[in-house]
């Protein structure tokens, strides 16, 4: 009977630290996995979601700008004007932080480099227009090459802004996506999860094997383990608030956005119906209002409340601040070690007093 019992506490014990470091193992992965895909998501792909929608919003205001210079007649003082360069310069600089987040892969750098010519082209436009309209007698010429620059190059199907919203559903694909797989995955808890729940079954078997063999009814070692491996899976609940705060930052987002989106709707709608006023004022004939105003016409926008730009900026804050806080795991990583030692410590130690009562028995 006494080398029965020496082997089943040896067994215990070989179960216990081997569970202890598989805890270890799927513990730590998990953490540092969970924080790592966190912080992609809040410094590349949120990120480019947004400066996507700044580029596009800064085109928009750019547009509007130009055409506000033309029908004012201040192009024949300042060209397209201080705001037209401002937003223009804005939108390349978005872009070009875009190309540094991109997460969307080939098909995000393919839509980049069409945005790139297209709206080279589109400034080339303006400024062929800003040439013909300060010549004299060339205010039709400037305003046809302003309404090809606005018209074709910026609003058409194919034009920059089109390809600004493939750009930015491929990004949302891509933020989507990393939300969904990898160690954001519903079922990625189970890695630690199962570990743990096998290991304090264990904890739990030991102990009361060691009450009924040894008539001891609490061992203070294991029970002391136990008590660290309740705390431990406690703070793995880190991983599934960090994935809560994901997923509500992106809701949280896609309703900035959609306000965003509406603004910029009624902002491009102004500009749009004074592009058509001024083809209109400078159309021979007088017959081409019909065809400028139905090509010039801006798509209605979507129901919704249309915030102001401080309520926007106080949105992509608080979207900013819930994928900060998701983000950070504070000391877990050091705590996940350091528990899993004294666990390991704890469970080998409540067993040694036992084992050496039998360690020189037959």
């Amino acid at each position: 009977m006494s080398s029965t019992t020496r082997r089943t506490l040896l067994r215990l014990r070989l179960a216990l630290l081997v569970t202890t470091v598989a805890v270890l193992v799927t513990a730590f992965a998990t953490v540092r996995g969970v924080q790592a895909a966190a912080e992609t998501v809040r410094d590349r792909t949120a990120q480019a979601v947004i400066e996507v929608t700044a580029a596009r919003s800064a085109l928009i205001r750019a547009d509007r700008a130009v055409v506000r210079s033309f029908a004012s007649g201040e192009v024949r003082l300042a060209g397209a004007g201080t705001e037209y360069a401002a937003q223009t310069a804005l939108a390349s600089q978005s872009l070009t932080r875009v190309a540094e987040l991109n997460e969307a892969g080939d098909a995000g750098s393919r839509i980049l480099r069409l945005v790139e010519g297209l709206l080279g082209a589109y400034r080339a436009a303006v400024a062929q227009a800003d040439a013909h309209y300060r010549q004299g007698g060339g205010e039709v010429v400037g305003t046809a090459d302003l309404w090809d620059a606005s018209a074709q190059l910026l609003h058409s199907a194919d034009g920059v802004l089109a390809q600004l919203d493939d750009l930015r559903a491929v990004q949302e694909q891509a933020l989507a996506r990393q939300l969904a797989t990898g160690w954001l995955h519903p079922v990625r808890p189970a890695l630690w999860a199962a570990p743990i729940a096998v290991l304090l079954a264990l904890l739990c078997l030991t102990q009361l094997y060691l009450g009924k063999r040894f008539q001891r009814l609490v061992n203070p070692q294991l029970l002391t383990a136990t008590l660290l491996l309740l705390g431990l899976c406690a703070s793995m609940m880190f991983t599934l608030v960090a994935v809560h705060r994901l997923d509500t930052a992106r809701d949280r987002l896609t309703e900035v956005l959609a306000g965003w989106d509406r603004r910029m709707t009624r902002t491009d709608a102004d500009g749009r119906d004074q592009l058509v006023q001024l083809v209109a004022a400078h159309c021979r004939g007088g017959d081409c209002g019909a065809t400028v105003g139905a090509a010039g016409a801006a798509p209605p926008a979507a129901a919704g409340a249309v915030p102001d730009e401080a309520t926007t900026a106080a949105g992509t804050r608080e979207v900013n601040e819930r994928l900060d806080a998701a983000a950070t795991s504070g000391r877990l990583p050091l705590v996940v070690p350091a528990v899993t030692l004294a666990i390991a410590v704890l469970a080998g130690w409540g067993l040694h007093a036992r084992l050496d009562e039998y360690r020189f028995r037959p």
